[in-house]
């Protein structure tokens, strides 16, 4: 098995978004957006097509910088050292691989560059592919693909696990398997934030739902709460919550 952390006590949220922005151009994709997530638990990002949910997991992996604003992950500012990115999984959009190898080297290579120690066998089997460790990955289908994403991401143990559409080319068995998963890596005390744009998708899997509208967290509630309180109207709420930034509706 991967070497799942331990449930560990926090005062300070594992992610801190606060007041952040981010342009390309003169174009603004993230507006004074602010959040917060828990220790062991899923935090969805729901947001449509083009909201900036990508962007603002890269800013919080630091692949991108932003222009003003503050994020903190794990204790560290963003932008100050890269250190706890060692304790980071993430699988960010389509995941690439060398379609030459085999999972079990390109697991192999991700340890090695994370400078951790792991049973591949154990992590492929968790994910759904014990048995095609072997086969080229350029004869994967999307949601094996996608099955490889989350080993990799995975497989060193990190606290925090940044997912983007991670239920992408999975079929139902495929999906509910991985609500599974990702329910056992935070019962260990893993922190995970997945972004979809699909209500039907986040429901389900998350714990809590930050909607990201108009480049802004424009409401955030607990899903179990929300759905109590909604009831069969929970997704025409989400609904007219995620358009009134993008369509103007009030």
């Amino acid at each position: 098995m991967i070497g799942i952390p331990e449930t560990r006590k926090e005062t300070n949220p594992i992610v801190e978004v606060l007041s952040v922005c981010k342009s390309y151009a003169s174009s603004e994709v993230i507006r004074n957006c602010s959040f917060q997530i828990r220790e062991g638990e899923i935090y969805g990002l729901l947001g449509v097509n083009g909201a900036g949910k990508t962007t603002l997991m890269k800013l919080i992996l630091g692949l991108q910088k932003l222009n003003s604003g503050r994020i903190t992950v794990l204790g560290q500012e963003v932008g100050a050292g890269w250190e706890y990115l060692s304790e980071v999984g993430s699988m960010i959009e389509v995941p690439v691989f060398y379609g030459h190898l085999n999972a079990e080297e390109i697991l192999s290579m991700h340890l090695t560059l994370m400078g951790a120690k792991a049973n591949i066998a154990d992590t492929l089997k968790l994910v759904g592919l014990l048995g095609v460790g072997g086969k080229p990955v350029e004869k994967y289908s999307l949601g094996m693909r996608q099955r490889l994403g989350l080993a990799r991401a995975i497989i060193h143990a990190p606290r925090l696990l940044i997912l983007d559409e991670p239920l992408n080319g999975l079929d139902p068995l495929g999906i509910a398997q991985m609500r599974e998963l990702l329910r056992e890596l935070t019962a260990k005390g893993m922190s995970i934030l997945l972004s979809s744009h699909i209500i039907g998708e986040i429901r389900h899997t998350a714990d809590r739902i930050g909607i990201l509208s108009g480049g802004e967290i424009v409401k955030e509630f607990s899903v179990r709460e929300k759905a109590e309180e909604c009831g069969e109207g929970f997704e025409d709420y989400v609904i007219s919550i995620m358009g009134r930034k993008v369509y103007g509706s009030v």
